[in-house]
Formats: structure tokens, C-alpha cells, sequence
């Protein structure tokens, strides 16, 4: 079969050798690893096929490689671009409630906060639209608050 590429890898005799040292010598990440051994080997014309043999990878992850070599560069297509996430649930003064929430005594009829309950009762009070339990687990945590565990909740 041939190989019908859409992008053509060239690279200059620096870019080989610095992927052949990265290769060889680096302790990298292993996509980053095979994303490099991609490279090389395509700048080589070794077919798709042969590669994603070789390397335990899709011919998509192939194409992608090399596409982001084209638009990206060498460090572009070695490295995945930064991810900004998900934004903050609360905000400073939110999580500031949230904490003197936590210290609280629980409400009637609990004998102790639990995340759902926290959750539910930021909902309540319009401190947030709407937020996990895991979410509330990671603010409290951020402030060493475990409030599910009595002893280390601090009651006013």
C-alpha cells in the first residue's frame, strides 16, 4: 500500500540530531518519547503502517503528530499545548464561607458536616450555582479541613 501522507516531515540535520540525542539519551515522558521516535522515523518515509506497528500507535496519532509538527514546530509537536481547566468553582470570599461553613456546628438532624451536606448548603445560600461534593473536598482540603472527622472541626 502506499504511503499517502498529508504531511511531509523534513527536518534539518540539527532537529535529527537533537531528536536522535532525545531519543537515545533523554528521560522524557514516553509520549513524549514515541511522538519524537514518529518523527524520525516519518522524516525517513517510513510508512504509516510501519510506524504505527512499530511504535503500538493509530495512524491517526500518526497524522496528528506530523500536523502538529507542520503547524507547531518540533517543540509544538513534542509537547501537548497548556490546557487552561475548568475555572474556579468560588471564588476568595465563597471559599472563605465555605471554611467558616465547615467549622460550624452541622445542621439539624446530622451529626457532622459531610460534603454533600456542605455543598448542598453553599447551593442554598447562593454562595455558588452549583458544585460536586468532590469540589468541596478539594477547597476544604486546600485549608487542612476535614470536617466529616469531628475532632478536627473547630465549632464556634
Amino acid at each position: 500500500m502506499k504511503n499517502l501522507q498529508k504531511h511531509i516531515v523534513v527536518l534539518s540535520r540539527s532537529q535529527k540530531q537533537y531528536l536522535e540525542n532525545f531519543v537515545r539519551k533523554g528521560k522524557h515522558n514516553a509520549r513524549v518519547l514515541t511522538r519524537a521516535r514518529v518523527l524520525l522515523k516519518s522524516a525517513r518515509g517510513v510508512t504509516d503502517e510501519q510506524i504505527a506497528k512499530e511504535e503500538g500507535v493509530y495512524r491517526t496519532t500518526i497524522s496528528r503528530i506530523r500536523g502538529r509538527y507542520i503547524t507547531r514546530g518540533l517543540q509544538g509537536a513534542l509537547n501537548d499545548a497548556p490546557r487552561t481547566g475548568q475555572p474556579k468553582k468560588l471564588n476568595e470570599k465563597s471559599e472563605k464561607y465555605l471554611v467558616a461553613l465547615a467549622c460550624t456546628a452541622p445542621p439539624e438532624g446530622a451529626d457532622h458536616w459531610t460534603l454533600e451536606l456542605l455543598a448542598k448548603r453553599m447551593i442554598k445560600d447562593k454562595k455558588v450555582k452549583s458544585i460536586s461534593s468532590v469540589a468541596i473536598m478539594h477547597y476544604l482540603h486546600r485549608n487542612d479541613l476535614k470536617p466529616w472527622r469531628e475532632k478536627n472541626v473547630v465549632y464556634s
